[in-house]
């Protein structure tokens, strides 16, 4: 095992000068120390493809860079590694967490194929590839290994299995006083005002917070699939436009697929609310930043179509414009500007399988569509 800042040395001595990245809890260390101005110079990135395009830029500007991500989001990694990376010969070292290897927990079924596929998937690509485990060949080795395809203008992976990393630079504690609202808050509050409302929640914890706070049917709780509740509450909406449909997301997730937000206000539906907790930090991964302080979710949320967005930081704020949006056509955003950390909660998987999730919240559709009594077809 090597320490956070053993990791960061490691990759300072091999000169790599630049990190960009999405967060995962096998890096936490590291971030933490990266997010305090550690070296290498850290970029957030919203997403896996654009912390390997951003990577790529820095190559071609002389810098030698390192991508940290989660096998999770290396569907998002393909087009710029096949489009970009590979034709181009853009040199870099990704280090991608192996989370579901070599088994996933009956709990995270959503790391079974990615836990599985990777190696296959860069074999096929002829991309290089090493493993860090906690007791195998330190990561110095795996990058005087790596050094090779390097030189010759090719990626270089190296796959992080679980506890590789130490965990053991302190977290930053949340200042005291710090009064906007927190997780738990916005989710006993949101479920107060619902009423009969569909609500999908995004991974993480604030679908833990759904779960503990008011489990039912006709919750959708995401597990994976970061950035896309939005997109998927939206076809539901499109499908069921007599049902209304409540979107729980993050800030984080919504900044990984952006873009859907356009489409949303293309389509207008008139059954959706769009809330947006804006914490600044991905709470299930360690805490780390977004980097995107300056965003104005309500401004974009706007600029995209939408017929109405607001932002809120308080509960009172918030219980007003959650029973105006509702009342009224949508879509709306409103976003909370809320406070970092908290407790996690329960994860809904655990007591319900995502199989049965899926299938009770269809069901609950088909009931609301056809209440009890009337003859369904078929």
């Amino acid at each position: 095992m090597i320490t956070a800042q053993g990791m960061l040395d490691t990759l300072t001595d091999h000169g790599h000068d630049l990190a960009a990245g999405v967060p995962c809890s096998y890096f936490a260390g590291p971030l933490r120390l990266l997010d305090r101005g550690a070296r290498p110079r850290y970029i957030p990135a919203v997403n896996e493809g654009s912390a390997m395009a951003i990577a790529a830029g820095a190559r071609l500007g002389g810098e030698l860079p390192v991508v940290l991500a989660q096998n999770s989001g290396f569907g998002n990694m393909i087009n710029p590694l096949t489009s970009l990376v590979l034709p181009y010969r853009i040199a870099m070292t990704v280090m991608v967490s192996m989370r579901g290897w070599p088994t996933a927990s009956a709990g995270e079924p959503q790391h079974h194929w990615m836990g599985r596929v990777v190696p296959d998937w860069l074999d096929s690509l002829g991309v290089a590839h090493w493993t860090l485990t906690a007791d195998g060949p330190p990561l110095a080795e795996l990058l005087r290994l790596a050094r090779p395809a390097l030189d010759a203008g090719r990626p270089a992976f190296i796959l992080v299995a679980k506890g590789a990393i130490a965990d053991d630079a302190p977290a930053q504690v949340p200042p005291s006083c710090d009064a906007r609202p927190t997780r738990d808050e916005v989710v006993a509050t949101l479920l107060a005002e619902v009423g009969d409302a569909h609500v999908l929640s995004t991974t993480g914890y604030l679908s833990r917070g759904l779960f503990n706070h008011g489990d039912r049917e006709r919750n959708f709780y995401m597990q994976g699939s970061m950035g896309h509740v939005s997109g998927l509450a939206l076809g539901a909406a499109l499908a069921r436009p007599g049902n209304r449909f409540v979107v729980l997301d993050g800030d984080g997730a919504v900044l990984m697929h952006m873009g859907v937000m356009a489409t949303i206000g293309a389509n207008a539906p008139a059954n959706l609310t769009h809330v947006i907790f804006d914490n600044g930090v991905y709470d299930s991964t360690g805490g780390q930043r977004t980097g995107c302080a300056r965003m104005d979710f309500a401004a974009a949320a706007l600029a995209s179509g939408y017929r109405d967005a607001l932002t809120v930081d308080t509960i009172d704020t918030l219980r007003a414009a959650l029973r105006s949006a509702l009342a009224a056509p949508g879509p709306t955003a409103i976003v909370v500007r809320g406070a970092a950390g908290g407790p996690a909660g329960e994860r809904a998987s655990n007591n319900v399988t995502v199989g049965e999730i899926g299938v009770r919240f269809r069901d609950s559709l088909a009931v609301a569509a056809h209440p009890p009594g009337e003859r369904m077809p078929g």
